[in-house]
């Protein structure tokens, strides 16, 4: 979700130069609070310090990528969870 809102920053960027302007007068936080990133993310990217614009979207990307990974991933269980025989089940199953 972040990645498709750092795309939706840098297009709009494209489009509108008051994005560019408010990089250039340092409240480019301004514009990040109106997204839809998290508080965290938001904070981080308002403290990106950058050259130019460029630089500044590079560098948001690899943040917001970063970020992305830290977040927790689905996870599956073993292929091998209920074909080994679970000891405490099968206590459990014969005490009746």
């Amino acid at each position: 979700m972040s990645m498709e809102t750092l795309n939706k920053l840098v297009a709009r960027s494209i489009i509108d130069p008051g994005v560019v302007q408010a990089f250039t007068a340092g409240r480019i936080g301004d514009v990040i609070s109106e997204l839809d990133f998290s508080a965290e993310l938001c904070d981080s990217l308002s403290d990106i310090e950058a050259e130019s614009w460029a630089e500044y979207a590079v560098l948001a990307y690899r943040y917001v990528k970063a970020a992305e990974e830290r977040e927790v991933r689905i996870q599956l269980p073993s292929p091998l969870e209920g074909l080994l025989p679970d000891e405490k089940r099968a206590e459990d199953e014969q005490a009746a």
